[in-house]
């Protein structure tokens, strides 16, 4: 017996909003698109569905029976050399899913922690004597290098090629009108990267460690090398950006609400601010389905085969989280915020970050420099539409040393 037809109305278009729109103020956008049209084809990316609603978000990445994630056609593939697990679901994804969780699990989180102390103890005995500095560059950045080298397992490479790695692979995952450029850049990169994930293997058969790509090399049953190298990619390409605009974010509430600050510093309770910086600002503001079966949702329909887009910046900022959900503030229910995703995909190094920042990152930084201050509040700004963080953090130091 066929299947039922579905109807629903077709989903509006709106032909408004800018994509400069969407990388200048995306709250007000978002804010606008809830109110009055939830779930929406916007012409600024290509006439793509978004779905901007907490409960239509977290329906778009848990509900494998007409939203996933297998693709083989965007230009990710080419980016990244290959098929990787972000763009696979089910068995296949699981396995090498499976393969990076080992070093990942929160029962082997103190692994690193002595590591990530020194690196953030060396990064601010450097910046010690300075009256002010940019804490982008001089903390953030080089901190996320720092800490993903070591749970990835990459110690033979240098700070500035992680980020133009992850750089090369973001705009070529991004490149959908295949500029030979764009692509030529990500070749390149994929070239590199897999020579230093060859000499790092190496290194890792011989001594193994509680690393990622250690514990891929080293498993019983390994997978595939092409797979190992696409998915130490997906790694590169999103946690060092995701994590250096996290931190920042989260700095920057707690410097504008201080009497936040100094609950976090009395309290030693620094998670609370973590969730609220990840929720704020999500550093990933959205996130691509594929329609597997199509559907109705508040009344219109959903193509099966469409990309979609679940835009967790927007749901974030949902009223669901309390009023004024463009406010930081650390005391509001963070626990429901999505930045880290949900379902199958959900973002498996959570609780490293956790770890990071609100065990080592935050404590030290303030406690170090329990004056600090923004030196010039009129020229913060945000960008991005696919990541979102500050280009920069200008602070007056005053330390305790």
């Amino acid at each position: 017996m066929a299947d039922t037809p579905i109807s629903g109305g077709e989903v509006p278009l709106d032909a408004y909003t800018t994509f400069e729109m969407l990388e200048d103020n995306p709250v007000a956008v978002y804010a606008w698109l809830r109110k009055t049209t939830p779930i929406v084809r916007l012409q600024a990316l290509g006439g793509r569905i978004i779905f901007t609603k907490a409960k239509d978000v977290t329906r778009v990445k848990t509900d494998a029976e007409h939203f996933w994630s297998s693709d083989t056609t965007t230009p990710m593939q080419r980016a990244f050399g290959g098929h990787t697990l972000m763009r696979k679901d089910g068995c296949q994804h699981l396995r090498e899913r499976h393969a990076m969780e080992p070093a990942l699990k929160p029962e082997y989180l103190e692994n690193w922690s002595a590591a990530f102390k020194q690196i953030t103890d060396n990064l601010l005995d450097k910046i010690v004597s300075q009256e002010t500095v940019d804490l982008a560059s001089a903390f953030a950045k080089p901190l996320s290098v720092g800490y993903l080298k070591c749970v990835l397992g990459i110690d033979d490479v240098s700070s500035g090629h992680l980020f133009k790695w992850a750089n090369a692979l973001v705009r070529g995952a991004m490149n959908a009108g295949n500029d030979p450029e764009i692509f030529f850049n990500s070749d390149q990169a994929n070239t590199e990267m897999n020579e230093c994930f060859d000499r790092m293997m190496e290194q890792h058969q011989i001594s193994p460690n509680k690393s990622v790509l250690s514990a891929m090399v080293n498993a019983q049953s390994p997978i595939a090398l092409s797979q190992i190298r696409t998915n130490m990619k997906i790694c590169i390409g999103g946690a060092v950006i995701e994590t250096r605009d996290a931190l920042l974010s989260t700095i920057y509430g707690l410097l504008s609400n201080p009497e936040q600050l100094q609950y976090c510093i009395n309290t030693n309770n620094w998670s609370l601010a973590c969730e609220e910086g990840l929720r704020w600002v999500a550093p990933i503001q959205a996130s691509p389905r594929i329609v597997k079966k199509a559907m109705v949702m508040r009344g219109l329909y959903i193509p099966e085969g469409e990309t979609v887009m679940a835009v967790q910046g927007s749901a974030n900022h949902d009223t669901e989280f309390g009023p004024e959900p463009e406010r930081f503030n650390i005391h509001r229910n963070t626990k429901l915020h999505q930045s880290f995703g949900e379902g199958a995909h959900a973002c498996p190094g959570g609780s490293v970050y956790r770890l990071l920042v609100t065990q080592i990152a935050l404590p030290k930084l303030f406690d170090r420099f329990p004056e600090l201050k923004i030196a010039e509040p009129d020229q913060i700004v945000f960008k991005g539409f696919a990541f979102r963080g500050l280009k920069d953090l200008q602070v007056e130091l005053s330390n305790t040393a």
